[in-house]
């Protein structure tokens, strides 16, 4: 994202600027000026961006006002044939959620060609199960409305969000700018435990399905996402509120992991920071929890394997 952009969407997450300057900041911005009409807000919705032009002629980002049982949220997993300048998406999958509740279902895969070994050990997906999978490009489109102007959540979303922004653009689909959340970044700050990946998690809150495949993380990645906002203080209540807190609240300390002389028993003390955000934070016991987030392809091999489901 253009980083004049970010300054002003930065302005805009905290107070409603001037139509017009808004459409003079963007039209000295070229990859947006040659691209649309910068004064037409709905090119700017089409990308992503939840923005409204209010009565007093102003722009606001709508996610500065909505409450946070208001807002939708879309939690997003990909599985990828490799890195981001030689892979590309094989299986997204993601959940609507608003209020608590799954109000929309995304899951498919992506045909490729080829997959490389590593992953197919990693994932169970192999090019046989993406051989009549729909195209990259009618996927994308097809996510991109699903996901509409609702912010997007993923667990390392850097990675996923990042991904999928730079196909889209390849696609020529435009830029990505939905506002975005970190559930590892909310975690630190909600969830006492040894370690953040998702795994470690999943055990801490009980969470038990299938790891490695994009839905079924996207649906662990939202009881994570659930389980945080039940944490939340109560100064935190709209969605830009909890974008904030996400990224600059007193994180907790790690639990610290202690065992008998055998090793063999394994508990948590209470780490908790006491800080005024942090009240009230889950403390369970965990055995076994020494995963640490990996990349995609030092992962587990799961076997698990679903037809491509487009549901809302």
């Amino acid at each position: 994202m253009n980083q004049d952009f970010e300054n002003l969407l930065a302005v805009i997450a905290k107070r409603n600027v001037a139509y017009a300057d808004f459409v003079a900041a963007t039209k000295q911005m070229d990859e947006y000026a040659e691209l649309f009409d910068v004064r037409d807000v709905q090119m700017w919705r089409a990308l992503g961006l939840d923005i409204t032009r209010t009565a007093k002629n102003q722009i606001e980002l709508k996610t500065r006002r909505n409450e946070i049982k208001d807002q939708i949220f879309c939690v997003v997993d990909i599985e990828t044939s490799g890195g981001i300048n030689s892979g590309q998406i094989i299986e997204i999958g993601a959940l609507k959620l608003q209020n608590g509740e799954i109000i929309g279902k995304f899951e498919t895969f992506v045909y490729a060609p080829y997959v490389p070994e590593n992953i197919s050990e990693l994932t169970g997906i192999t090019a046989e199960h993406l051989k009549n999978a729909p195209s990259l490009a009618f996927v994308m489109e097809q996510f991109k409305v699903f996901l509409g102007q609702s912010v997007f959540v993923a667990h390392n979303v850097r990675f996923d969000y990042g991904f999928i922004g730079a196909t889209l653009e390849a696609l020529g689909y435009g830029e990505l700018l939905n506002r975005k959340l970190c559930t590892i970044d909310l975690a630190r700050r909600t969830i006492a435990s040894p370690k953040y990946g998702l795994g470690t998690l999943k055990e801490l809150l009980g969470i038990n399905n299938t790891h490695h495949r994009a839905l079924s993380d996207a649906i662990a990645a939202a009881e994570i996402f659930k389980h945080s906002l039940q944490k939340l203080p109560s100064e935190v209540r709209t969605t830009e509120d909890l974008v904030e807190f996400s990224k600059s609240a007193k994180t907790m300390k790690r639990l610290k992991i202690t065992t008998n002389e055998a090793g063999e028993s394994v508990k948590f003390d209470d780490g908790a920071s006491g800080d005024k955000f942090n009240k009230g934070l889950d403390t369970q016991n965990l055995s076994g929890a020494n995963e640490e987030q990996k990349p995609k392809h030092q992962r587990q091999k799961t076997k698990e394997l679903k037809l491509p489901i487009f549901e809302e």
